[in-house]
């Protein structure tokens, strides 16, 4: 873990203060990590609705795993995984569609 030991302070007018944290906000990024990856030219991406598409994809890996046990199990002897599995290839499509913003 690096440690950040040095300070840089920099003067600006109130208005370019206000648009640096709006943007920072916008972004979803502490001020001086903001700042530290625009100064340093790193690619700044927002993904909005990733937090929804990991919660599906772990509901749907949690399916899967119920379903698995219960086959082991000798519990379950067939499974219609018609629903399971439209609803995984709407989360790809999600995360492909995210994927096309961030390249």
């Amino acid at each position: 873990m690096r440690k950040r030991n040095t300070t840089i302070a920099i003067r600006c007018t109130e208005e370019e203060s206000r648009r640096i944290h709006e943007l920072a906000e916008r972004h979803g990024l502490k001020l001086n990590d903001f700042v530290m990856r625009s100064a340093l030219g790193k690619k700044i991406v927002v993904a909005n609705g990733i937090n929804e598409i990991v919660k599906q994809q772990k509901a749907i890996g949690r399916n899967l795993n119920q379903i698995a046990m219960l086959a082991h199990e000798g519990r379950l002897h067939s499974v219609r995984l018609d629903e399971l599995v439209e609803q995984h290839r709407s989360v790809t499509a999600a995360v492909c569609e995210i994927a096309k913003v961030v390249k």
